[in-house]
């Protein structure tokens, strides 16, 4: 089983993940975080495999949660979930140490898929976001 903690704003988001991911059986939600805050210290005090990370919260929000959790807890993996598929969001969410980056209308198979693949080791790109970001390389364009 894959030990993953949810973090987002939203209540009835997080609800709906642990519901999807709960009835994979190869996903055990280990806990859920609200904000930036909550997620690095569960983190640390829960050690999952992977974090399912929101990017923009109040407070805290995913890209700064995502660095401190790499630095401090570099065993743990976190995978982007968000409904941000092409700006500075991007960038920086690799930037700061995320192994993945998923989008929220991604079907539950893509989802499940990305968090085992993160939790072993691989990246994973959504290939809606992954079209954008060859083509931004083709024409040469900067990083934001």
């Amino acid at each position: 089983m894959r030990r993953v903690l949810i973090c987002d704003d939203q209540v009835v988001v997080c609800e709906g993940l642990r519901a999807i991911l709960g009835a994979s059986g190869s996903i055990e939600v280990v806990g859920v975080a609200y904000d930036g805050d909550q997620a690095v210290a569960l983190a640390g005090e829960l050690k999952p495999d992977v974090v399912l990370m929101d990017l923009k919260m109040p407070g805290v929000n995913g890209i700064q949660a995502t660095r401190q959790i790499r630095e401090q807890f570099p065993e743990v993996k976190v995978l982007v979930l968000t409904t941000y598929d092409f700006d500075e969001w991007v960038f920086d969410a690799i930037r700061s140490g995320a192994s993945g980056y998923l989008l929220k209308d991604s079907p539950r198979e893509a989802l499940v898929a990305a968090i085992e693949g993160t939790a072993a080791g691989k990246s994973y790109v959504d290939p809606e976001v992954a079209g954008k970001l060859l083509e931004h390389i083709r024409r040469g364009d900067p990083a934001p």
